[in-house]
């Protein structure tokens, strides 16, 4: 099993449980990663027997920016979902960073992992 990992994106979403929250955009930041078998990638050298990561990342920036939830819980699993989507993909974890829900400075994260069938 080999592992794709999207670092540091940074997208923007309507997620949050206060009113301004429901309303304004706010910055995200997402690791997303994920598994699949690429040995047939690996000796053919064919993008076609891959997971093309590129259209993972679009998809995924896609799923956060159409989203509107309350708890990054929920993003999370949408998230998870649309990279499972993907042919081959056999886990995906996400971790969801969310700069502004801290008072103090620090940054909030999320991690969960999600498998097909879930």
């Amino acid at each position: 099993m080999s592992t794709i990992k999207i670092s540091d994106l940074t997208v923007s979403a309507v997620i949050g449980t206060l009113e301004h929250e429901k309303i304004y955009r706010q910055k995200l930041l997402l690791d997303v990663e994920f598994d699949y078998d690429a040995t047939l990638a690996a000796v053919t050298d064919d993008l076609f027997a891959s997971v093309d990561y590129s259209a993972v990342e679009r998809a995924v920036v896609k799923c956060v920016a159409e989203s509107r939830f309350s708890l990054l819980e929920a993003l999370a699993r949408a998230i998870g979902k649309t990279v499972l989507a993907f042919d081959k993909v056999t886990r995906c974890k996400v971790v969801i960073g969310k700069p502004a829900a801290s008072a103090f400075g620090a940054l909030i994260t999320y991690t969960a992992e999600f498998f097909p069938g879930e």
